[in-house]
């Protein structure tokens, strides 16, 4: 070759080569230039009031997830979005956990991220739409991930007295986590509840959405399915090793063991004019022979009546009255009480001596609690035969006392069968403290896994799942909607 023609052809590779060299130092300036201001723009969207759509406490994950990673990026990243559609294979699982995924706004990000060219190149150009978009995403998975982990709505919306136990993990750091891992599929499963009971109606569920036949059907039981979900999003992890559980819809009760009933038996719950409460605490006494000290609500709108009509009513019923004071309380004599004289007649107080006819049985198991519920046996025991149990005015009673107290002091080897029995059918009452206490959980399911893959349903003898679903329906969120 020519030395001249030589010099030029190698000129000419020496500028292409310069050209390519200038581009690519262009690009990762741009891209250093743009980092800094992308952090900026998620920095002062955070620190701002969350949108409209947005709980509190999501936008408050949203901070926390940011603030680990000194506000950079996470979803979009060097002008792709490639870790962005990861992010929404997250959203798409939402019905795995009875939750739809267009209340999260995925439908509209796919849409967006659907063009891939069309939207890095307007990302490369505009560092604040890369904000905005990485903090929608974060937004749409953190809510998704806490109504996974403690509900969309707190149990308050459908009784007041229902308190939310569950306490929710770190989502932020745990999605941050997952994310930098590579993990983000399993994302959900580490913060969902981790009863078994819930990964099995979550399997039903899926078995559900499979099936064919009448689609009336099939969403019909998708939607208990998914309302008992919620519930167990309510409760704490950790039931107790061993602990009572009362379901109320079934009108069941059993003593479990690393989560296997090792006592079971019919109940009969409060009406739904007078509901058992749902809650939590602990079982520390067994009372035999227990007096009934009869509610004021049921003294005033019952046996007060009844006695101001009957003069022999407390005494065929056995119940005292007492007159309370600093000093203690006295047995007033029924005939010097004026039933005319409501104000006088408020201020007794009524109790039922212990016997055949006391309401509350031979004996009472106290688990100290705000709304004065407790087990106990009843003399109807007629009612443990019926399908449907609400008939108490809210505490619970209980088919197989004996067997109840039995268990409870199996660790005392003095109460044995023929003491226990004893017990029951003395004069006096008597209180025996556990040595080891355990909790006592009563809540409300109207589907239960029924350990073959299937589902036992219940009627909803509170009208909770209709509340329930109301609410959800009235209350849509779309988490990732706002701009």
């Amino acid at each position: 070759m020519d030395p001249i023609c030589s010099r030029s052809f190698t000129a000419r590779r020496l500028g292409v080569a310069m050209l390519a060299v200038a581009a690519t130092l262009a690009l990762a300036s741009c891209d250093r230039d743009l980092t800094p201001q992308i952090a900026d723009g998620i920095r002062q969207q955070v620190a701002g009031a969350p949108p409209a759509t947005v709980r509190r406490d999501v936008w408050d994950d949203v901070g926390h997830f940011y603030e680990q990673r000194m506000f950079a990026p996470r979803w979009v990243r060097d002008g792709r979005v490639d870790d962005a559609r990861l992010a929404l294979r997250v959203l798409l699982r939402a019905p795995e956990h009875g939750l739809a995924a267009p209340d999260y706004g995925e439908p509209d990000l796919s849409r967006e991220l659907s063009d891939t060219r069309a939207i890095e190149d307007a990302l490369a150009k505009d560092p604040a739409k890369s904000a905005q978009l990485d903090v929608r995403i974060t937004t749409a998975v953190l809510a998704l991930g806490r109504d996974v982990a403690v509900g969309r709505r707190g149990p308050a919306t459908i009784d007041p007295r229902w308190k939310l136990r569950r306490e929710p993990p770190d989502l932020g750091g745990t999605l941050s986590a997952a994310a930098d891992a590579g993990e983000l599929d399993a994302w959900l499963d580490r913060v969902r509840p981790r009863h078994p009971e819930y990964a099995a109606l979550q399997k039903t569920l899926a078995d559900v959405h499979a099936q064919g036949g009448s689609e009336a059907t099939r969403d019909d039981r998708a939607r208990r399915i998914a309302l008992n979900l919620e519930r167990w999003r309510w409760l704490p992890d950790d039931l107790g090793a061993r602990h009572v559980l009362v379901n109320l819809p079934a009108f069941y009760m059993a003593v479990r063991e690393q989560g296997r009933p090792v006592v079971e038996m019919k109940v009969v719950v409060g009406t739904p004019e007078r509901k058992t409460p749902l809650f939590s605490d602990t079982m520390e006494t067994v009372v035999f022979s227990p007096y009934w000290n009869v509610p004021d609500s049921i003294a005033e709108g019952e046996t007060a009546p009844a006695a101001a009509r009957d003069p022999r009513f407390l005494a065929r019923n056995q119940i005292e009255i007492l007159r309370r004071d600093k000093d203690g309380a006295t047995i007033v004599d029924p005939a010097s009480v004026d039933w005319d004289d409501e104000d006088a007649v408020k201020a007794l107080a009524f109790r039922q001596r212990p016997g055949a006819h006391n309401a509350l049985g031979h004996v009472k198991f106290l688990f100290p609690n705000q709304y004065d519920v407790y087990l106990h046996d009843t003399p109807a025991d007629a009612l443990f035969a019926r399908q449907g149990r609400a008939f108490s005015h809210g505490c619970i009673r209980v088919e197989k006392p004996e067997a109840l107290a039995s268990y409870l002091l199996r660790d005392r080897p003095e109460w044995d069968a023929q003491r226990i029995e004893k017990a029951m059918h003395q004069d006096d009452e008597q209180h025996v403290a556990l040595k080891d206490t355990l909790p006592v959980h009563i809540v409300y399911f109207t589907a239960w896994p029924d350990g073959r893959g299937g589902v036992q349903l219940w009627p909803d003898v509170y009208g909770y799942d209709a509340k329930q679903a109301a609410a959800a329906v009235g209350g849509t969120r779309r988490a990732a909607s706002a701009d």
